[in-house]
């Protein structure tokens, strides 16, 4: 769970990275074509230069302008028709014939030969789309001017709120931190259900043990022998490659497989002496007993599995079922040989523990008998390594 979480986040933060990539790309686009200049002449429609027909405001003026006679006002319009604004623009007006200026709005104006270069003032500098900029002047020629050209000179900047591009980042930023808002809501909602389960698991660990004890406090001399059988079926199942959830399986069942020695009376199952055919009889039923016991336990799969069957033998001679080979579950199989090893290794008043090595030549006597071949050796390796001495150490009997 915890590498799950861990594999998300990273995901998310490499989505983010990449993000940040594309978007440091796009505003570095954005910025360059900012400044790139575009020209427009009369044969561009977006930008357009229109000139007011002089006609009704012409005059003469012999003594300021003898040479020019012909004085006329001027007025000009600059039409944006771009899907973008113009900003820091100029224009050049070619006209027919020489002039001079008498006067002027809205910028500046210079002559260059039969020119004239017009810059805006700064509240004039900005044209948005679908807008205009008017400037004018009083201009003297020998007759009335016309215009050859012109040339609009200015800078376009992309407007982001006009590109796909930016909407496309946008819902990728949006999805982002739905993405982050979802999986730290989930992730909480993950984190308590955890907690609930640990705590569920808890409750239920508590429950079973404090079962096992009834259990196991039938007969002093079999105390923690149900811890144990469960210790020792876990790790063999550990060691035949099992999954987690079977283990953790294997161990409630193995907890539980004398669970039908409740409904034994205590004389019999306490009697230190030989038992009569009767009394064998009465004890060979704790294992139906188990399962009647364990019927409504149905949250763990097959949990009565090892109490049905513990007794079970390899060869078909066993009971309750007479069952052999795999009809006996795995779980049992392997309760059964955790059972025997920690039966035969427990000191009773009527019978010492065997021997290390006589435990492992009884294991192998009964393989494929008694025992399962394939789980003995498991067992026998466990005996070996020291695994079995530290179980039997943790959780002896308390009070032999």
């Amino acid at each position: 769970m915890k590498n799950r979480a861990n594999n998300s986040i990273r995901i998310l933060l490499l989505v983010l990275l990449l993000l940040l990539a594309v978007t440091a790309a796009y505003i570095l686009y954005v910025v360059n074509s900012s400044t790139e200049v575009r020209r427009f002449g009369p044969e561009d429609g977006d930008i357009a230069l229109v000139v007011t027909n002089p006609e009704g405001k012409i005059w003469e003026d012999i003594y300021r302008y003898p040479g020019m006679p012909c004085g006329a006002e001027y007025s000009f319009v600059v039409e944006n028709n771009d899907n973008k604004r113009l900003t820091e623009w100029s224009v050049r007006i070619d006209f027919d014939a020489p002039f001079e200026i008498d006067s002027s709005w809205n910028g500046d104006f210079l002559i260059e030969g039969d020119s004239l270069v017009f810059t805006p003032d700064q509240e004039m500098g900005l044209v948005e789309f679908d807008d205009e900029g008017y400037f004018g002047a009083v201009l003297y020629s020998r007759h009335l001017l016309n215009v050859n050209s012109y040339t609009v000179i200015g800078k376009m900047p992309l407007d982001p709120s006009r590109m796909p591009m930016t909407y496309v980042l946008f819902v990728f930023y949006l999805l982002w931190f739905i993405s982050v808002g979802s999986y730290f809501m989930s992730n909480a909602r993950i984190e308590k259900i955890q907690k609930q389960r640990e705590h569920d698991l808890m409750i239920l660990n508590q429950s079973i043990m404090t079962f096992t004890s009834f259990i196991d406090a039938k007969d002093s001399y079999t105390r923690n022998h149900s811890v144990r059988v469960a210790i020792y079926a876990k790790e063999i199942g550990r060691r035949m490659g099992l999954d987690e959830d079977d283990l953790q399986n294997l161990y409630y069942g193995t907890l539980l497989h004398d669970v039908g020695k409740i409904g034994i009376p205590d004389e019999i199952l306490t009697n230190e002496g030989q038992l009569t055919s009767e009394e064998f009889e009465i004890i060979k039923t704790h294992p139906l007993k188990g399962v009647e016991m364990l019927k409504n336990f149905t949250e763990i799969p097959n949990i009565s599995d090892c109490a049905h069957y513990h007794h079970e033998r390899y060869d078909g001679k066993g009971y309750p079922e007479g069952f052999s080979r795999e009809q006996i579950p795995l779980f049992a199989r392997i309760a059964s040989v955790a059972d025997s090893y920690d039966v035969m290794s427990l000191d009773r008043k009527y019978k010492k523990a065997m021997s290390h090595d006589e435990i492992e030549e009884e294991l192998l006597a009964n393989s494929g008998t008694q025992f399962d071949p394939k789980i003995v050796p498991f067992i026998i390796d466990m005996m070996n390594d020291g695994f079995t001495d530290k179980v039997r150490s943790e959780y002896g009997p308390s009070d032999l």
